[in-house]
């Protein structure tokens, strides 16, 4: 198998005539944090979120990789008074869009999988005999389509410096993979040119093609972590969106967290 793989992910968008049918169990909300306010600013800004490349860990999967590499951008639908401890570890600056916004753009919830279930053995002998003979067709597109949107139940991930044990269905994670054939980029790379993720990172944030786009009216709230966040945020709008209306109606989306997470 070659070590970039250039299969195309292609997402449909949801017409807006369809129903949709909100869940009574999960919020019907997607949220998207950042680390730092700048990244919050500048989705703002542009109104897109710029997909990038993140390794995952995919051992579990016995397909003979260690670490794959994929373009994506990560939500979660976690409801708001569970939110406290995906905050600490994932960034206190967040921006929310509705559940049927997400369907509509082709975000795709994550299939958790057990190393030791029949599935897992499954997928794995499917997609050694698809390397084995080399074949690109439609069946081995969907194997590779299926591993952007899995992961184990539990495992280690990265996180300040150190590896950290983590049951991830926590998460409850969505993901926005883009066809990066549309700017001719590899739809993943595998660990031997992980090397190059800089750089594929940097193409992909010189060109909105393969960006994901919002309205102001998409957005359901901002979340930030105290109230000086919210003045410069403040600061910002204002010196960003002329239309009076529009920023009134963006600053009433605003959560502060330090003062609303005792009432959820």
């Amino acid at each position: 198998m070659d070590e970039t793989i250039t299969h195309v992910s292609l997402s449909v968008e949801k017409r807006e005539d369809e129903k949709y049918t909100p869940p009574k169990q999960s919020a019907n909300t997607l949220f998207r944090f950042f680390k730092k306010p700048d990244y919050l600013f500048s989705s703002i800004e542009k109104k897109a979120m710029i997909p990038r490349y993140y390794g995952e860990n995919i051992e579990y999967l016995d397909i003979g990789f260690h670490q794959i590499a994929y373009p994506m951008i990560c939500f979660c639908d976690i409801t708001v008074h569970r939110l406290g401890e995906h905050l600490d570890l994932y960034g206190k600056y967040g921006i929310a869009f509705s559940k049927s916004w997400g369907i509509r753009k082709g975000i795709q919830p994550l299939q958790y999988v057990n190393k030791h279930s029949i599935l897992c053995r499954d997928f794995s002998e499917a997609f050694n005999t698809s390397i084995k003979e080399e074949k690109e067709d439609s069946a081995t597109n969907f194997l590779l389509t299926q591993m952007y949107y899995m992961k184990p139940i539990e495992g280690t991930m990265p996180r300040d410096g150190k590896n950290i044990t983590k049951n991830f269905t926590d998460e409850c994670e969505w993901r926005y993979i883009p066809n990066t054939s549309l700017i001719d980029l590899p739809q993943a790379v595998t660990e031997s040119d992980m090397a190059s993720i800089d750089v594929l990172n940097r193409t992909i944030s010189e060109t909105d093609d393969i960006w994901l786009k919002f309205e102001f009216d998409d957005i359901k709230y901002i979340i930030l972590p105290n109230n000086s966040d919210f003045e410069k945020l403040c600061e910002f709008l204002d010196g960003t969106i002329k239309d009076e209306l529009i920023r009134r109606k963006m600053i009433s989306k605003i959560i502060i967290w330090d003062e609303a997470k005792e009432d959820f």
